[in-house]
C-alpha cells in the first residue's frame, strides 16, 4: 500500500507540489491565528494584626488562623464584579486568584494570562493592588478595631511575562499533519481516477479500431501459406478446361488418373465441371504448387482440342 502511494505521488508530482504549497499556507495561517500566550504570577501574604503579635514577637510565627480571611478575599475575586473590573483593564486577559497550594499559610496566588506581554503585566499589577484594598474594605465593613486589622505584603510579582507557545505549537503541528495527509490522499485518489480513465480510453479504442497486431497477423498467415490461392487459380483453370468437352481420355485425365468409366463406384457428371483428378489436385495444395507448370500445359492442350 505504501509503495503504491509512493508510485502514485511520483506519477502525480504536480499534485504533490500543489498540496505542499497549500499545506505551507495552511500552517502559516494556523500559526498566525494562534499567537503565543503570556503568563505572569504574583503572591500576596496576609499578616496578623498588632494585637496578635506579642511585644518583640515575630509576625511570621503568628500566621495561623489567617487562611480564613484569605479565603474570603479570594471569594470576592471570583465574583462578576471583579471580572468586570479586570475586563476594564484588558478584555482579553484571564486571571485566577486563589490560595497557593504549594505553601501552608495565608498566601494568595494571582495568575494572569493574556495575548500580549503588556496586557499581562498590567493586569497582574492591578490585581496585586486590589487584594489589599479588598482586604481593608471587608475589615472596615465589619468594624474591626485598628489593632486587629490584618495587613498584607507582596511576596513576589513577575516583572516580565513568560511566553507560552504550547497552544501555537499544537495548532501548527495539527495543520501541518492535516495538510500532508490530505495531499497524500488526494494524490492517490486522483491517480486512481486518471488511471481508470486511461484504461477505459484504451479499451474503447481497441474495441473500435481492433488490436494493432491483427493486420500483421493476417499478413504473416498469407505469406506463410500461399497454397490456397494457387489451388483457387488452378480450380479456375480446370473449370475453363471442363467447359470444352473432349472425347480424348488423355485430355480428360492428363496425369493418368482413372476416368469415371474405370471406377464402377463413381459415375461421370457432365455438369460438375471437374474430374476426380482435378478434385484431387485442388485438395492437395503442394501438388498444385509443384504441378502448376504442367497444369498450364494441360489447360492449353484442352483448348487446342
Amino acid at each position: 500500500m505504501i509503495l503504491d502511494v509512493m508510485r502514485a505521488m511520483a506519477r502525480r508530482w504536480y499534485i504533490v507540489l500543489t498540496g505542499l504549497i497549500l499545506t505551507a499556507a495552511l500552517t502559516w495561517t494556523a500559526y498566525q491565528a494562534t499567537p503565543p500566550e503570556y503568563e505572569a504570577r504574583g503572591l500576596v501574604l496576609l499578616l496578623p494584626g498588632a494585637n496578635a503579635v506579642p511585644d518583640g514577637g515575630n509576625p511570621f510565627l503568628a500566621l495561623s488562623g489567617l487562611e480564613q480571611p484569605a479565603s474570603i478575599v479570594v471569594a470576592y475575586f471570583g465574583s462578576t464584579a471583579a471580572q468586570e473590573e479586570v475586563a476594564g483593564v484588558s478584555d482579553t486577559a484571564e486571571f485566577s486568584v486563589q490560595l497557593d497550594a504549594s505553601t501552608r499559610g495565608p498566601v494568595i496566588a494571582i495568575d494572569v494570562t493574556d495575548q500580549t506581554a503588556e496586557g499581562t503585566i498590567e493586569t497582574l499589577d492591578f490585581l496585586a493592588a486590589r487584594v489589599p484594598e479588598e482586604l481593608q474594605r471587608l475589615q472596615n465593613e465589619v468594624g474591626a478595631p485598628a489593632p486587629s486589622i490584618i495587613s498584607s505584603m507582596q511576596l513576589v510579582t513577575d516583572d516580565e511575562p513568560e511566553a507560552d507557545n504550547s497552544g501555537t505549537v499544537r495548532i501548527t503541528i495539527a495543520a501541518l499533519a492535516a495538510g500532508i495527509v490530505a495531499t497524500g490522499v488526494a494524490t492517490f485518489a486522483l491517480d486512481g481516477v486518471l488511471m481508470r480513465r486511461r484504461t477505459r480510453r484504451r479499451a474503447k479504442a481497441a474495441a473500435q479500431f481492433g488490436p494493432s497486431t491483427s493486420v500483421d497477423t493476417e499478413a504473416v498467415a498469407l505469406d506463410a501459406d500461399p497454397a490456397p490461392e494457387a489451388a483457387a487459380d488452378y480450380d479456375a483453370l480446370v473449370g475453363a478446361e471442363e467447359i470444352i468437352p473432349s472425347d480424348d481420355p488423355a485430355v480428360d485425365d492428363p496425369v493418368g488418373g482413372e476416368s469415371p468409366a474405370d471406377d464402377p463406384n463413381e459415375t461421370a457428371d457432365p455438369q460438375q465441371g471437374s474430374s476426380r483428378s482435378a478434385r484431387d489436385r485442388v485438395s492437395d495444395p503442394e501438388r498444385v504448387s509443384s504441378g502448376s507448370g504442367r497444369a498450364g500445359l494441360d489447360s492449353r492442350a484442352g483448348r487446342n482440342r
